[in-house]
């Protein structure tokens, strides 16, 4: 299964939260306009294009009105594709995954770093959920040094404006109910196998802390300050990398689940204490089975959240998006307070959707 193919069947199944766009605008979210309003595309790392195809893929994308890339695929993509860019006046962040690590054959020369579930399963050798989720535990001081180390090796690269982080993050701790007939799951609490991660480093730093182990009590998912310990760990993680591609003279961006009280829910994620330039939240509204209005209340619980900390671009999911809703979708983010947008990924952004895009920005 492919990494955007798992991700996109996360729903929470409930409109508990949707509110009528007017309740929405009305409580102090100042509304983007056009022209600070950035438009921005995932690029898929895809060696099999030449240069000669990525050209005109990237000049139709900017004559449509795309002005910044995240673009994957590793340094020899990046290397070959911001010249193009930076031709084109395309903004480019290195689109780098964090915490999950699959195939790092240098990780997996330290076993000792990978994440540890409640039953005392390595994610090196007990993959939760999909065979590619391998992830390491943010709060080992040599886990730090090696992903820091790893995202400024990038910050040498020739027109890069600033590194991308995607999981950046912990394993998913809960599924919503859309998954869990697939996964054959009743996931009403947090299972042991998926909550992470209770290596020794975690319970003993924990210990110093609290005065206990998480593993001393009876249900630790119930138990506030050990689900801190854990979002406070990929803070820590964060905004040390931060400092270190900041110092490089490069921006720091991340792609992070739709608003800080979810993600920490789904993921230990509070990005809104993060040190970053610009964050994009993935707000996939049809994988948490909503509707294009969602959009502005996930963009405005950001937005609030941050409180002008750094810029929100809604990121959204084209796959399933009709060419019409594009315009209602940039309409809600907008609304809901995001300096700019997002789309996932250039695959989808072309043909009818590209012509609809197009037309709202000359609208």
């Amino acid at each position: 299964m492919k990494k955007r193919d798992f991700i996109k069947n996360i729903g929470l199944g409930s409109a508990a939260f949707m509110l009528a766009p007017t309740l929405l605008t009305s409580c102090g979210t100042t509304t983007s306009t056009d022209e600070d309003f950035k438009y921005w595309v995932w690029v898929d790392g895809n060696n099999e294009k030449t240069i000669s195809d990525w050209r005109t893929e990237l000049t139709g994308l900017r004559e449509a009105g795309i002005t910044g890339l995240i673009i994957g695929g590793g340094r020899q993509m990046l290397e070959k594709l911001i010249p193009i860019a930076q031709e084109l006046g395309q903004e480019v962040h290195a689109w780098l995954w964090t915490m999950n690590r699959p195939g790092d054959t240098e990780a997996q020369a330290h076993p000792e770093w990978y994440a540890v579930s409640r039953n005392g399963e390595s994610s090196l050798d007990v993959n939760p959920y999909v065979g590619y989720y391998q992830w390491l535990c943010p709060s080992k001081p040599e886990v730090q040094e090696y992903v820091k180390n790893f995202m400024v090796s990038h910050c040498d690269i020739e027109g890069l404006s600033a590194i991308h982080l995607d999981y950046v993050r912990y394993c998913d701790v809960i599924l919503p109910k859309g998954l869990w007939a697939k996964y054959d799951l009743v996931q009403d609490h947090e299972m042991p196998e998926y909550d992470f991660c209770y290596c020794e480093t975690c319970q003993g730093n924990f210990e110093a802390e609290n005065g206990y182990r998480p593993d001393s009590l009876e249900d630790p998912s119930q138990d506030e300050k050990w689900r801190k310990y854990r979002w406070d760990s990929i803070t820590k993680l964060v905004n040390q990398v931060s400092a270190a591609v900041h110092a490089k003279g490069k921006k720091m961006s991340a792609a992070v689940f739709p608003y800080p009280e979810l993600a920490r829910k789904l993921v230990r994620q509070s990005w809104n204490e993060w040190d970053l330039d610009i964050v994009f939240p993935m707000i996939y509204h049809n994988f948490y089975e909503e509707d294009i209005p969602w959009i502005e209340y996930a963009t405005q619980q950001g937005v609030n959240d941050l409180n002008g900390k750094f810029p929100l671009h809604t990121g959204v999911y084209l796959p399933e998006m009709k060419p019409e809703e594009i315009a209602q979708a940039i309409a809600a983010a907008k609304a809901g307070g995001a300096k700019g947008m997002s789309f996932f990924s250039n695959g989808a952004l072309k043909d009818e959707r590209l012509k609809a895009f197009a037309a709202v920005k000359k609208s």
